[in-house]
């Protein structure tokens, strides 16, 4: 049994996009890609999909949605049904930037706790680079059958350990969470991958 695992979300309709997020160049591959490099030497690798084979994925899992269409808490429904882990390191396929160490942070932070993520100066949060432990479970599952897909409106129903951006000194913030959404953003995240190496 693995304690621990890092699930990819890559379900999403990427409608604002225009095309598929997980697929996106960037550097020597892809968004999925990247992310999984970034990952696997530290945890197994799962993407989360809502429907089988759509991407390639190696070096990496597949957890496919047993509720496709309903969004991130079917991703993390499926991941602890479909395997034995403890701990998810949730994060997801339009978050390039992320790091192991911010990762592993979290999962030091957690605690007793049923969740663990960043809670930024202006109050906002991000659900989609956190963890959760299986005793979420029932939250997530009550909240799909009732047709609720909003993550947030889970971490209603858990106990949620928040670690504050002022306590992550060492962490660019805006750099690791940031979420591509648009061509915009896209332009943006190769323009910041250029002057980073640079």
């Amino acid at each position: 049994m693995e304690d621990t695992i890092c699930v990819i979300l890559a379900g999403g309709q990427s409608s604002r996009m225009g095309r598929d997020k997980a697929l996106l160049p960037i550097a020597e591959g892809t968004f999925l890609s990247r992310l999984i490099e970034i990952y696997r030497d530290r945890f197994s690798v799962f993407v989360s999909v809502g429907e089988a084979d759509r991407f390639p994925h190696p070096g990496a899992g597949e957890i496919t949605d047993l509720r496709p269409g309903m969004g991130p808490l079917a991703g993390l429904e499926a991941a602890f049904l479909k395997t034995d882990a403890d701990l998810v390191f949730l994060t997801a396929t339009d978050l390039p930037f992320g790091t192991v160490k911010l990762a592993e942070l979290l999962l030091e932070r957690i605690g007793d706790r049923d969740a663990c993520l960043i809670r930024r100066r202006d109050g906002g949060l991000e659900p989609a680079f956190a963890v959760y432990r299986r005793s979420c479970l029932p939250a997530v599952q009550s909240c799909l059958d009732t047709g609720r897909r909003s993550v947030r409106g889970l971490l209603e129903h858990l106990s949620v350990r928040y670690v504050e951006e002022d306590a992550l000194p060492g962490f660019d913030l805006d750099r690791m969470l940031m979420n591509i959404n648009t061509p915009e953003n896209y332009a943006k995240a190769l323009e910041m991958l250029l002057d980073y190496n640079s």
